[in-house]
């Protein structure tokens, strides 16, 4: 029987035009391919470089909010169909996970009664543009295959005074020895970073986190990286927002990955904003905590020259990340 996926969310989320996969269409560059959508609007191409700094939900309100060009309602599916090849083809991983789809038929259910390009959930009412562009476009890859991009340098990127760095990139395509996972205490993965690291790896990583019998709170575990440009990932899980003695927990999970990553000899690591997904950490607090314990830590140990960077996809985080790295 013929696989249908009915939503873009968990495991299929980077389907969304809402997935934060950076684009670069007609000359300016995107955050996601929903605020090139949004941008592709505008009556004025002075408006376009609003959105060139917004994430989804915001650009999609501004969207709302600009005078549109005369002619959109003719050539809105093609601009769709344009910044959803120019997300798929500029970010190769995302082109291999749609492929992985095979067959399945793709639809964008959804529950805000968008009949144009999806399907209303209630009703079953919709055309489904979107998942048909989305289905043309696998097929052409599986046709002609997936246009190469070796290389691809991240669209946001700061550098500290002190060697730190900074990216919105999604960790999973940072090029470096060794990626963080910030996982839960069963290594198995469930949303977010965690899940991303995954579908990235394959499901060889899932087989060799459950051999591991789990992970306590700020304990670091080292698994290979299988499919993904890393060779290792540091699997690590921090503390709930709220719990006793939290902020000190979350600072010894930095530790523990750093001291972790130095015993195996890796150089280069990338951590993401850890316990600030479901554990519901605060994302400055979180980042606060991140740039001081990390500062510490290579204080503690000049020998070992570990070269780290944050990488993240919410903007939020990625601002907040910049100003702790000032501070």
């Amino acid at each position: 029987m013929k696989m249908i996926i009915r939503r873009f969310r968990l495991e299929y989320d980077y389907l969304s035009n809402y997935y934060p996969a950076c684009v670069r269409v007609d000359g300016l560059e995107y955050l996601s391919s929903e605020a090139a959508f949004q941008a592709a609007k505008c009556a004025k191409a002075e408006d376009r470089l609003r959105f060139a700094e917004l994430n989804s939900n915001d650009s999609k309100r501004l969207g709302r909010n600009i005078p549109v060009r005369p002619d959109w309602e003719n050539v809105r599916i093609g601009e769709m169909e344009k910044v959803v090849r120019a997300k798929f083809t500029q970010n190769p991983h995302l082109a291999r996970f749609l492929v992985e789809t095979e067959d399945a038929e793709l639809i964008e259910g959804n529950s805000w009664h968008d009949t144009f390009w999806g399907v209303d959930l209630k009703t079953g009412e919709g055309e489904n543009h979107l998942g048909k562009i989305l289905m043309a476009l696998r097929e052409d890859f599986r046709q002609n295959g997936i246009p190469a991009q070796e290389n691809v340098p991240p669209c946001r990127q700061e550098v500290s005074a002190d060697g730190i760095l900074v990216q919105f990139r999604e960790i999973t395509q940072v090029p470096c020895d060794c990626i963080v996972n910030a996982t839960n205490e069963t290594l198995l993965p469930n949303d977010g970073v965690d899940m991303a690291i995954h579908r990235a790896a394959g499901p060889e990583l899932l087989e060799t986190c459950r051999a591991l019998g789990g992970c306590g709170v700020t304990e670091a575990k080292l698994t290979g990286g299988f499919r993904l440009a890393a060779p290792y990932v540091i699997h690590t899980v921090g503390p709930h927002y709220g719990a006793k003695d939290d902020a000190a927990l979350l600072a010894e999970t930095y530790r523990s990955v750093l001291n972790l990553a130095a015993e195996h000899g890796i150089r280069f690591i990338a951590f993401p904003a850890i316990s600030t997904g479901r554990f519901s950490y605060p994302k400055k607090a979180a980042t606060e905590i991140a740039v001081r314990s990390v500062r510490q830590w290579k204080r503690e140990h000049p020998n070992d020259l570990i070269k780290v960077m944050f990488a993240d996809v919410d903007l939020t985080i990625y601002r907040y990340f910049c100003e702790a790295l000032k501070d």
